[in-house]
Order: structure tokens, then C-alpha cells, then sequence
């Protein structure tokens, strides 16, 4: 009996070491960053594309012969400029930038 108690308090022990560490706080506000930024990037997309949004798909009708289900590039530019977007926002949005007003960069100098 007691072995089997060592034995499960063993395996209690290994498990809580491998459980991850909890977020610290520069991790959380990372990743509220990030999901603000993508949250404006989908809605800039959204308003810049409407068209594509509400346009029925038309791929599986009986004349749609320009669909070619090989095609492994389609959308990746949209996608490209998305992350992008995305990748610039959380760039300028970093915790370590000041941007108090009165803050200006100082005008390089010639």
C-alpha cells in the first residue's frame, strides 16, 4: 500500500513539473497586442473587400470552367498583405514605444 502511495505521489510531482509556467505579464499583453491587430486587420480587410464577402461562389456551377482545383497560389497575396498588417501593427503598437503627445522624433539631420 505504501508503495503504491509513493508511486502516486511520484507521478503527482512529475505532472505538476510539467505543467508551463503561467504568462507573465509582458506575455499577455503580447498577446492581447496580437489579437488586436488582427482584429483590425480582418476589419480593414472587411470593408476594403466587401465584393468578395457577399459575392455567392459560383465554383461548382455547371459553367464555371475557370475554377482549377490545382491551383495552390490562389489567395496568397490577400493573405501576404494581411500579415503584413498585421505583423506592422504589432511593430509600431510595442509596449516600449512612447507615443505621449509632444514626443516627436527628432528630424534627422543632412
Amino acid at each position: 500500500m505504501s508503495r503504491l502511495l509513493l508511486l502516486l505521489l511520484a507521478t503527482l510531482v512529475l505532472v505538476r513539473c510539467t505543467l508551463p509556467a503561467p504568462p507573465t505579464g509582458q506575455a499577455r499583453a503580447d498577446a492581447e497586442t496580437l489579437a488586436a491587430c488582427r482584429e483590425h486587420a480582418d476589419a480593414v480587410y472587411d470593408r476594403n473587400n466587401r465584393d468578395t464577402i457577399y459575392t455567392i461562389s459560383n465554383r461548382d456551377s455547371p459553367y464555371s470552367a475557370n475554377y482549377t482545383p490545382g491551383v495552390t497560389d490562389r489567395g496568397l497575396a490577400q493573405r501576404f498583405d494581411h500579415e503584413n498588417m498585421v505583423r506592422d501593427c504589432v511593430r509600431n503598437t510595442g509596449t516600449e514605444t512612447d507615443r505621449s503627445p509632444g514626443t516627436e522624433p527628432a528630424p534627422a539631420t543632412p
